[in-house]
């Protein structure tokens, strides 16, 4: 009995873990895109711009997003969001959500 109880405030402790793993992500992705939107809309106004940024922020990883959101519009992002832009996925995901 002393096992089971044992086990299960191990998993609900993971499960605690992995909620709050989601919701710094789920931020970072937030804040993230908050930073690249206004660089795509130079670019790439209106509805073609907002699937640009959803797709450059689905295909960055999170240390990426982590860099951008914490770091604003610097040159170094524009080409790290140029950088992601020209991934095989992000341009797939581009051609699918514009055509």
């Amino acid at each position: 009995m002393k096992t089971l109880v044992s086990l299960t405030a191990a998993a609900l402790t993971l499960a605690a873990c992995d909620v709050a793993q989601v919701a710094a992500v789920d931020t970072g992705r937030a804040a993230a895109k908050a930073v690249i939107a206004p660089i795509v809309a130079e670019t790439v106004p209106g509805a073609p711009g907002v699937i640009l940024t959803n797709c450059i922020v689905d295909n960055a990883t999170p240390q990426e997003l982590i860099v951008i959101a914490s770091g604003g519009a610097t040159p170094q992002n524009v080409t790290l969001v140029g950088d992601i832009l020209a991934r095989p996925a992000t341009v797939t995901c581009a051609t699918a959500g514009l055509t």
